[in-house]
């Protein structure tokens, strides 16, 4: 019971130093509340959204070690707040078992707390999220159920944080004896030993990973080089601020103006500062650069799935049919085709006569060669090769009746039409058939982008009958069937579009016939966007969140050890001459300089990764570079306002200590 009280009594008395932690862990329970509640809520089912639970579930396992490790970074800085209170109860007779028993005393109060603060602002915030879920999703049921599971897992999860900061509390108190008890709170980071090569490999790192960044191209190894590219980049971060810069401020002390008052006192006193806090800038600056990253890339999934999508279907409704299965080798008829059509306007009473109809052929990945005369007569199935493009046969007579100018073609004349890459060939060897290259189609309208993945190329014919015999090529040179489809492209009214494609997909119940026949509805079709990039925006929201709470978190531990630190050293600068003015300057210049590295160097890591990330985006079929630029620059204008406002509220913390002593 006497240990009991004693924990107890510990955080009522010391509720300044507990209340930061406090912070950290509702914060992280109310985050994985929000998730938990909205992943395990039955209205998710009555939203008709599709399989967006999966998306927040896997926000919700990415969450749950970030939130962990944050945690954890909290107790470390608490615990190296209050190793002296241990010390001191070593040294008066307390063994290490009793510190041990106090310290897990405190932890179940800490948790209780956590526990009954997270669950009420949980609830408050889950409703309020909610709404802004269905907003980002286009859904139109608005009341949240909880469940029992809302409550288990964030509880679950927090059990396992507070299990963890157990063992750190006892394995910490266990180690160390009361004496590095006493003076741990003065301990920082130690200054490695080899800071020359360390530095220069910092620089290495950086370099290859922003290299790899800019230069990665499209393809099947995309994200495992994204991987390494972050992983060499996070590496020679934490060296950038442990090695690059101590070497630096060393390199400083060799110039003659360092025994200038204001050169001497600001170089050693960041030296000092970069030898404790290196790991810590760091931290900052990976979580800030993952909250841009984050945000930026689900921001643009967003506000860009529309224009993806009607760049992908025109046209309100799209109907196809192809034979089931290359059970043959005869494409569709257009007889069997208008016989479909016809029987889907008797169901509807819809007519679709206005409709636009033409033959669309499979795409096919080719290697292309460069130079003016080409042959073209591999077909490859590997994006990373050297020349690997998607390329779809079109005649002239569809992109006319898309409403598309294109110039007269002579037989055997094709045109391009480059969606991605150059293409400055005279003629073309295609499958043993001579073609001559016109030149280049300007613009495309009315007519499905293809793929972004890679280099892909369009090859306009001169007529179906063309179009059809280069096809017909690729199938008698590899021995292959490429399969081709009728379709029929048509804008409709929304209530109209739903009707037709369902009737006309169920004009064959029982999958007798030959033909598969299939059908898109736009609007269901952004509608299923929608949902999954609104999942995806929510999360990017809470991740990015968390990021910055993490990141608000250090710097504030940051600010109150640094400040507990300098009180001393400030105090002797005055007593040596130094004027109240001069001091306070020199505490501003530190704190500006030390606080803004992080953000300048996360702003830089972001501008490596650009191309990468727009590349990435680009596989979506979101293609505006314009609309990328201006989501970058908005998050990142947002991003640095909140850190500006942290630092506003944090430094305060700081110079507050400070002062008090100068």
């Amino acid at each position: 019971m006497f240990y009991l009280k004693l924990a107890q009594r510990n955080i009522r008395k010391s509720f300044k130093n507990f209340a930061p932690f406090l912070l950290a862990t509702v914060m992280m329970f109310v985050l994985n509340f929000i998730l938990a509640s909205i992943v395990f809520s039955p209205e998710l089912d009555k939203l008709e959204v599709g399989s967006v639970s999966i998306v927040l579930m896997i926000g919700q396992v990415i969450l749950v070690p970030f939130s962990i490790g944050i945690e954890i970074y909290a107790y470390r800085f608490l615990l190296k707040k209050r190793s002296r209170e241990f010390g001191l109860y070593d040294v008066l007779g307390l063994g290490k078992n009793q510190i041990i028993l106090v310290a897990f005393f405190e932890l179940i109060f800490l948790f209780l707390i956590t526990l009954i603060l997270g669950t009420i602002v949980g609830i408050v915030l889950s409703k309020f999220l909610f709404l802004v879920f269905i907003a980002l999703i286009g859904g139109n049921y608005f009341n949240l159920t909880f469940l029992l599971l809302a409550f288990i897992v964030p509880t679950l999860i927090a059990v396992a944080a507070f299990v963890l900061l157990a063992v750190i509390s006892a394995w910490t108190i266990r180690r160390n004896s009361s004496l590095t008890l006493l003076r741990s709170e003065s301990h920082g980071e130690r200054e490695p030993k080899s800071r020359r090569l360390l530095a220069l490999l910092a620089i290495l790192l950086l370099g290859v990973g922003y290299y790899l960044a800019i230069t990665i191209k499209i393809g099947s190894l995309i994200f495992l080089m994204f991987a390494g590219a972050v992983t060499l980049v996070i590496v020679g971060t934490y060296l950038f601020y442990v090695a690059f810069t101590i070497w630096y401020l060393k390199r400083q002390k060799l110039g003659r103006h360092y025994y200038r008052p204001e050169k001497f006192i600001t170089i050693n006193s960041m030296l000092y500062r970069m030898k404790q806090n290196a790991i810590g800038l760091g931290n900052i600056t990976i979580l800030v650069t993952m909250a841009i990253v984050t945000i930026v890339t689900t921001v643009m999934l967003q506000v860009g799935v529309k224009q993806s999508m009607m760049a992908n279907m025109p046209f309100t409704t799209e109907l196809t049919a192809m034979n089931r299965g290359n059970t043959s080798h005869e494409n569709v008829s257009e007889a069997q085709f208008k016989n479909l059509l016809s029987r889907t306007e008797k169901q509807t009473n819809i007519d679709l006569k206005a409709g636009i109809q033409y033959v669309d052929y499979d795409t096919i990945l080719i290697q292309v060669p460069s130079g003016k005369h080409v042959t073209i007569n591999h077909v490859t199935y590997d994006y990373n090769k050297a020349g690997t493009t998607t390329v779809q046969i079109v005649s002239r007579d569809t992109l006319i009746a898309l409403g598309n100018k294109i110039p007269h073609m002579a037989p055997n004349d094709v045109l391009i039409h480059n969606y991605a890459g150059h293409f400055n060939a005279k003629t073309i060897n295609w499958f043993g058939q001579s073609l001559r290259v016109k030149g280049q189609t300007s613009n495309v309208k009315n007519y499905a982008t293809q793929s972004t993945m890679g280099n892909n190329m369009m090859l306009v014919t001169q007529n179906d009958k063309q179009a059809e015999q280069l096809s017909q090529r690729i199938q008698s040179n590899l021995n292959s069937y490429t399969m081709s489809q009728r379709k029929l492209v048509i804008n409709l009214s929304k209530k109209d579009s739903q009707r037709v494609v369902e009737a006309y997909t169920q004009v064959d119940k029982n999958n007798t016939s030959a033909i598969l026949a299939s059908g898109v509805d736009r609007s269901a079709l952004l509608q299923e966007g929608r949902a999954y990039t609104g999942g995806f925006l929510f999360i990017g929201f809470i991740l990015g969140l968390t990021f910055i709470i993490g990141a608000a978190l250090i710097i504030y531990y940051k600010q109150i050890a640094e400040g507990e630190q300098d009180k001393e050293a400030f105090r002797i600068l005055q007593e040596v001459g130094l004027s109240k003015k001069e001091v306070s300057q020199t505490i501003n210049s530190q704190i500006r300089l030390l606080f803004f590295m992080p953000i300048v160097v996360a702003v830089v890591h972001f501008a490596g990764a650009y191309m990468m990330i727009s590349k990435i985006i680009n596989a979506f079929g979101i293609t505006n570079e314009t609309l990328m630029l201006s989501v970058s620059g908005g998050v990142i204008s947002l991003i640095v306002v909140l850190y500006y406002v942290i630092y506003k509220v944090t430094s305060r913390s700081y110079v507050n200590i400070v002062q008090r002593h100068v």
